[in-house]
């Protein structure tokens, strides 16, 4: 099991090359050829140990063998192999060693000078305020409170890259992720490789939140997306009104709870031990248009003839707010309304292991680094410098 490196609890072990060679092998086993399933596994040593940016040729260096840059090159950006399944082999992997407890939607900005890598074009960035010239793609981790590792990658890819330079990319015919799409399309297909579901966690205050809500509804898959506090809500009304709702923004339902506010204390996924409190309070509200999927009434229980049809799908609206503090620091989004709210507070806390272990783990492996202009390049890159994250997090990261 993993190790502490001391940077805030981020495990990092360091065990012999027969762990790398042990887990390459299973995790690599769809690879036909036994040319390519070595080739995977040199390219993965090499982001395990390569200094500095994980360029090919830092990566051949590693293997003494100047013919070798050429070879991982042909191997990650031409060949014929399918990343797909050693991603489901990878989360099928991590599913047993994590006993995950959510699948969390990190997305992830490489900012570019060029314009000819994969996916890259001028993108106005919320976050931070400006447009930039970047590559953006959306990761899918499994998530505990000790350990996170992704699982699955999706690229946007806007119109000029759908359209005019699909071809040139070698973008697949059927590809259609878009901004809004990318996120969902990241679930959807890790969902269907069998492995345990888990709730849906996400930092969803830059996206469109329509697709999400609809599509993990669609699909049966719990939810806890934080949004911003301009995102408009459905509420019922009180007293005598109680059966008329009205719109309003997420912020301002919040804030006539405020005097509802409980503590609840967690522990702080990015620094184990470290124990905090906040106040929390949780609002049932409604998302317009989806009314049709409402949970069904007990069996055999009939509607009353006097009440009202619920105008949307059932949710719960999660405020959070530090001691001391008037104005909401986070709201979340949630479509699992029968839990209890300190429970949704601390899951909503992995996005925390997540970044700790994006940072500390995933930019040591490279997982930015891929500079070829192919979409396969980059799933196949970005789909080992995955493997090499979860050989490093769970103690096989030397040799």
């Amino acid at each position: 099991m993993p190790t502490r490196d001391g940077r805030d609890g981020v495990t990092a072990g360091r065990s012999g090359p027969d762990t790398v060679s042990r887990v390459c092998a299973a995790l690599l086993a769809s690879l036909p050829r036994a040319d390519q399933r070595r080739r995977g596994e040199l390219y993965v040593r090499g982001l395990l140990t390569a200094s500095g940016r994980k360029t090919m040729r830092n990566l051949a260096a590693v293997a003494d063998d100047p013919a070798a840059a050429q070879s991982m090159h042909h191997f990650i950006s031409c060949s014929t192999w399918d990343w797909v399944a050693v991603r489901a082999a990878l989360a099928g992997h991590l599913d047993r060693i994590l006993s995950p407890r959510a699948w969390v939607v990190r997305s992830m900005l490489v900012p570019k000078t060029g314009r000819h890598s994969i996916g890259v074009e001028r993108r106005y960035v919320p976050a931070l305020g400006e447009t930039v010239n970047s590559q953006q793609s959306y990761g899918l981790w499994l998530s505990s409170e000790t350990a996170a590792a992704p699982v699955n990658w999706q690229l946007s890819l806007g119109k000029d890259w759908l359209q005019g330079d699909r071809a040139r990319a070698s973008v697949p015919a059927d590809e259609d992720a878009t901004s809004d799409g990318a996120a969902v399309q990241a679930v959807l297909k890790a969902a269907a490789w069998g492995i345990g579901p888990r709730p849906v966690v996400m930092d969803a205050r830059h996206s469109a939140l329509s697709p999400l809500v609809e599509a993990f509804t669609l699909a049966g898959l719990p939810f806890l997306l934080r949004i911003h506090g301009g995102c408009t809500l459905l509420a019922a009304g009180s007293g005598l009104r109680q059966n008329r709702v009205a719109a309003a923004s997420a912020e301002h339902l919040l804030s006539r709870t405020r005097v509802q506010r409980r503590p609840v204390e967690w522990i702080d996924p990015a620094s184990p031990g470290a124990r905090r409190t906040s106040l929390v309070t949780p609002l049932r509200v409604f998302w317009p248009g989806l009314a049709g999927h409402c949970p069904p009434g007990p069996p055999g229980q009939a509607r009353p003839a006097a009440r009202a049809p619920a105008p949307g799908l059932p949710l719960t609206l999660l405020g959070k707010w530090q001691t001391y503090e008037r104005g909401v620091r986070q709201m979340w989004l949630t479509n699992m309304t029968d839990a209890g709210y300190g429970p949704l507070l601390r899951l909503s806390k992995l996005t925390r292991r997540v970044e700790t272990d994006f940072s500390y783990v995933s930019l040591d492996v490279g997982i930015r680094d891929f500079e070829g202009r192919s979409y396969q390049g980059w799933h196949r890159h970005v789909t080992l410098a995955s493997v090499a994250h979860a050989l490093r997090m769970s103690g096989g990261g030397g040799g």
